[in-house]
């Protein structure tokens, strides 16, 4: 038996042997009706709302298609799904950190209470400025890597699944999954950056402009996604690593930082940025400038430990250290080449 699926009723015999699933030119189609495509153009223009769409998503998926799907034993139930779910018990959990200490204030007698509402409130600050800096940090050396080199390490990607028929489900057999292009390392999706009209009308066409911008080619574009391919993946790697490393200590800075005295007067008021802002500046003076020797020399070693990352990142990720070892390789190939071209046999 063989089961339709697909918005436009192709089986999965006739979808498996058309020309996308083997890299040439797919066909223009309305985006994502048969065919994982690129976000690319949609992230260029709207960076930040097109981020929250995903992350909108993704959520409202995760609290009920999903669990769902897993709590009734479905075949078509995967890892991405699972993966997926654990922003539920992330968000619960902050939620849960942020209440502890507010919500049960009011069961304790009036000195207690006061410095419950204080520690709550530091929570609470904590909590949001965690997930800021863990955030925001990892731009530090994203962006400049984007700018410098052109690889986009976040580039989504609209993946389309088909479902395997299932009581319930005999119908509507396509669902989609929010990936990135450079999710794995060793195996990105390079199939959906040919033919990429968004980058250009040559086959390869995003290839041709990193080489460009990474100097790989030399000028001669021939071969390019050939040439680059190393490259990017020697970026990723130092992206990925320093990104993750940055975020954490800069995450943990911004806890630190949260745990300040000035904090405790904060107050939800008309002039609530006005006095967010001097909280701020009062709580970085007091988490470099502390009383107590041992946690002065802690933060600042936890901000130094931050900062250093970060430049480091961005001076290993920028620069490339192996350019002359691999022009050298290339005139060597280059002259071989020549010279084997001279040889009678």
């Amino acid at each position: 038996m063989v089961y339709k699926v697909g918005v436009q009723g192709q089986n999965i015999n006739n979808r498996l042997s058309t020309p996308a699933f083997f890299g040439e030119k797919k066909e223009k189609k309305s985006k994502c009706e048969n065919h994982d495509y690129v976000m690319a153009e949609e992230k260029a223009k709207r960076p930040i709302s097109t981020s929250l769409k995903i992350t909108a998503d993704k959520f409202s998926k995760a609290c009920t298609t999903y669990p769902k799907k897993g709590l009734s034993g479905s075949k078509n139930a995967n890892f991405y799904e699972f993966l997926t779910m654990g922003m539920v018990p992330y968000l619960t959990g902050s939620a849960m950190m942020i209440g502890v200490f507010n919500l049960a204030a009011k069961f304790f007698n009036t000195p207690d209470a006061v410095n419950a509402l204080k520690l709550g409130k530091k929570m609470g600050i904590g909590v949001a400025a965690y997930g800021v800096a863990k955030t925001l940090s990892k731009k530090l050396i994203e962006v400049p890597v984007k700018w410098k080199h052109g690889i986009d390490v976040n580039l989504p990607y609209k993946k389309v699944v088909y479902e395997l028929p299932e009581e319930g489900n005999k119908d509507n057999l396509v669902t989609h999954e929010y990936h990135k292009v450079f999710e794995s390392v060793d195996f990105p999706r390079w199939d959906l950056l040919y033919n990429n009209e968004y980058y250009g009308e040559e086959r390869n066409a995003y290839f041709n402009k990193v080489a460009d911008k990474m100097g790989v080619a030399n000028g001669d574009l021939d071969h390019s996604d050939q040439k680059v391919k190393p490259k990017i993946k020697e970026k990723l790697i130092q992206t990925k690593v320093f990104s993750t490393l940055a975020s954490y200590l800069w995450a943990g800075t911004a806890v630190a930082l949260s745990m300040q005295k000035p904090w405790e007067n904060l107050k939800l008021s008309k002039n609530i940025v006005k006095d967010f802002g001097s909280a701020f500046v009062r709580s970085c003076k007091e988490f470099v400038n502390h009383p107590d020797k041992v946690t002065k020399y802690a933060g600042r070693g936890l901000l130094g430990a931050a900062v250093g990352v970060t430049l480091l990142g961005n001076f290993m990720t920028l620069f490339d250290f192996n350019k002359d070892k691999s022009s050298k390789t290339q005139a060597a190939t280059s002259l071989f080449e020549n010279g084997k071209e001279k040889v009678v046999c």
